[in-house]
C-alpha cells in the first residue's frame, strides 16, 4: 500500500467517529463519511446492484437524492436537524458501472437562521447531481414539534 493510500485509508477510518447525527444511515446504507468538517460534508456512495431500476443498469434517483440528503446532514452535523426543503436537479443518470458517486455538501446560515446547504454529486470528476437543502433544527420555537407522549 502507498503511503498516500494508507493516509487516505486511515482518515476514512477515523471521520465516521465525527459523526454525530443520523449515524445509523452509514450503517443501513452504501454510503461512507470520507470528510468530515464544520459546514462540510464529502460521502462516497458507492453503487450496487440492488440499486439499478431494472436491466439497463442505471440507478433509482432516490437513491441518489437519499445520499445527498444524508450529506446534507453530515455538513451540519447536529442533532436535531432534519431537511425542510430541497431543490433537486438530476444532470446525468448515473450507473451501476460508475461505482461510486462523491458528494460534497456545503453549509451556510441564512437571514432567518436556517440552514442551507449546497450539494454536488460527480462521477468521476463529472457533475451528475446539484441540489440546495434548507434544514431547521427542532426546538422549542419550532414548527415541527415532537408529539407529547401519553
Amino acid at each position: 500500500m502507498t503511503e498516500e493510500a494508507s493516509l487516505q485509508s486511515e482518515t476514512a477510518e477515523r471521520v465516521p467517529d465525527q459523526l454525530i447525527t443520523h449515524t445509523s444511515v452509514c450503517e443501513n446504507h452504501s454510503y461512507e463519511v470520507i470528510a468530515l468538517e464544520p459546514g462540510f460534508a464529502k460521502v462516497r456512495f458507492q453503487t450496487r446492484l440492488a440499486e439499478k431500476i431494472d436491466k439497463t443498469s442505471y440507478i433509482y434517483e432516490a437513491s441518489i437524492f437519499s445520499c445527498a440528503n444524508f450529506a446534507a446532514i453530515a455538513a451540519i452535523n447536529e442533532q436535531q436537524n432534519h431537511i425542510i426543503s430541497a431543490r433537486v436537479d438530476f444532470l446525468n443518470p448515473i450507473r451501476v458501472e460508475d461505482e461510486e458517486v462523491i458528494f460534497e455538501a456545503t453549509a451556510s446560515t441564512n437571514s432567518s437562521g436556517k440552514k442551507e446547504v449546497q450539494v454536488a454529486g460527480f462521477v468521476k470528476g463529472i457533475a451528475v447531481f446539484e441540489s440546495r437543502f434548507v434544514t431547521l433544527k427542532l426546538d422549542k420555537k419550532s414548527i415541527l414539534k415532537e408529539e407529547p407522549k401519553t
